[in-house]
């Protein structure tokens, strides 16, 4: 079986966790605390601190679209690709060329939260134990500041990150038209962008994202954004696409510490 090392709070690793779910591909799922993490992920993966990662069935691969890639080739994402080779290998091109959007959105949903450590603090413990917790709780004001400096969290990365967020909106919304989904069905790229959108989106399905609390921290952040088309997809295909979460799910253990 299957294992995803994730972030709860990570839109990154939704979009892995999703996939698999939308497959029907078993698997177990284990939250790593953010600011811990690198102590263990270079036991796992290959490429540095980022999740998700993904081990089992001689499987080790770390990074969504790169892990997207590897179920592709193992038949494991069918349901979501075409079923000609060119075709699929364009759509797993189309889908990995949101990742700007992922990073946007990841400084435009952290950009109100920085200087508050305690807010940070919280939301990067849901899914962990106290033990994790109490070594992270001291080392916050350290790891915040590096935080900042890594992903650009700051005034001009910020309104890089919303004139990104805002033209990838427009981008979506014209491709889409008025049709369910930018293909025929829904498929990959469908579920990579609606995944990266869903922190400010808010979606009710998931746990995290469309929890009253979550939705509050963000709601000047996204307040221009709430009513444009392609915001109200995302929370549609969510409402269409993505299904319960399992009694034992890493979110649902999350959302309840909120």
């Amino acid at each position: 079986m299957l294992t995803l090392y994730s972030f709860a709070i990570s839109h990154f690793s939704e979009k892995i966790r999703w996939t698999l779910r939308a497959c029907s591909v078993p698997f177990t799922e284990r939250a790593l605390t953010p600011g811990l993490h690198a102590v263990v992920t270079p036991f796992i993966g290959h490429r540095g601190s980022s999740v998700p990662i993904i081990t089992g069935d001689g499987l080790r691969v770390q990074g969504s679209d790169r892990i997207l890639k590897r179920l592709a080739t193992r038949g494991l994402i069918d349901r979501l690709l075409p079923d000609e080779d060119e075709a699929r290998d364009e759509l797993l091109e189309a889908a990995a060329s949101h990742e700007p959007l992922g990073q946007a959105v990841m400084r435009a949903a952290y950009g109100p939260l920085v200087g508050d450590p305690a807010a940070v603090f919280k939301l990067w413990t849901l899914a962990t134990g106290p033990l994790q917790a109490a070594l992270l709780k001291p080392a916050m004001p350290l790891l915040m500041s590096a935080f900042r400096r890594r992903f650009g969290i700051d005034g001009p990365a910020l309104a890089e990150a919303r004139h990104c967020i805002e033209a990838s909106l427009d981008q979506i919304a014209g491709r889409r038209g008025n049709r369910p989904y930018l293909g025929d069905a829904f498929g990959i790229e469908d579920l990579t962008v609606c995944a990266l959108l869903a922190p400010l989106a808010g979606p009710a399905e998931h746990p995290l994202y469309g929890h009253p609390l979550l939705r509050a921290s963000t709601a000047a952040t996204v307040a221009p954004w709430q009513r444009h088309p392609t915001m109200v997809w995302v929370r549609d295909v969510y409402a269409r696409q993505r299904g319960a979460e399992p009694a034992d799910s890493v979110l649902l253990r999350a959302a309840a510490r909120l």
